[in-house]
């Protein structure tokens, strides 16, 4: 199991963006990982979203949202392939 100790989880850099996502940063979101083909990142989520029906995204453009349900979220990151968890980011 993966613990992570408190404050140390950041965001990539732009650079690291740009190479794994193919994205800048005020566009990125879980669906960048569409563009990671050998599965670099791991995503943090924070546990709370679990309990919503429903979670909106930008489409990897910041001019617009995607509203999901959290199964067919779950079903893309399966489909993805690349790892991801939820954690405790806020009480």
């Amino acid at each position: 199991e993966r613990r992570l100790r408190q404050g140390k989880l950041t965001f990539a850099s732009p650079q690291r963006m740009e190479r794994y996502l193919g994205l800048e940063p005020g566009s990125v979101s879980p669906f960048g990982l569409i563009n990671d083909t050998e599965h670099h990142v791991h995503l943090f989520l924070d546990r709370h979203l679990q309990a919503c029906d429903s979670l909106s995204f930008h489409p990897n453009d910041c001019r617009a949202t995607v509203v999901i349900s959290r199964p067919e979220f779950e079903r893309y990151l399966s489909l993805v392939g690349n790892t991801y968890e939820y954690i405790d980011l806020y009480d």
